[in-house]
C-alpha cells in the first residue's frame, strides 16, 4: 500500500516544525509549501523582507527566493507585479 503523501512530505520537516530539505518531488513540494502557507495569515499585506522572514522561520537552509518564488507559483502566495507587496491567496 502507498503511504499517503502527506506523511511523506512530515519527514522533511524535524521536531520543531523547520524544513530540514525540499523534496525533489513535485508532488510532495505542493504538501511541504501548503504547511508552509499556514504561517502566513490571510488578509494581511507582507513587504519581501517580510516574506523573507517568515521563511526563513520555516526553513533550515537558505535559498529564500527559491521558496518565494514557489509559494507564489503554488498560488499560496499573490503579490504585486514589481513584488513590492504580497498577500496569502484564500484556500481553494
Amino acid at each position: 500500500m502507498e503511504k499517503d503523501p502527506r506523511k511523506k512530505a512530515d519527514a522533511f520537516f524535524d521536531r520543531e516544525g523547520k524544513l530540514l530539505r525540499y523534496p525533489s518531488k513535485r508532488s510532495l513540494r505542493v504538501f511541504v509549501l501548503e504547511r508552509v502557507g499556514t504561517a502566513f495569515e490571510e488578509g494581511r499585506d507582507y513587504t519581501e523582507k517580510e516574506v523573507n522572514a517568515v521563511i526563513r522561520e520555516r526553513f533550515a537552509f537558505s535559498d529564500v527566493e527559491l521558496i518565494r518564488r514557489e509559494l507564489f507559483e503554488a498560488r499560496i502566495l499573490g503579490r504585486m507585479p514589481d513584488g513590492s507587496k504580497y498577500w496569502k491567496n484564500k484556500a481553494e
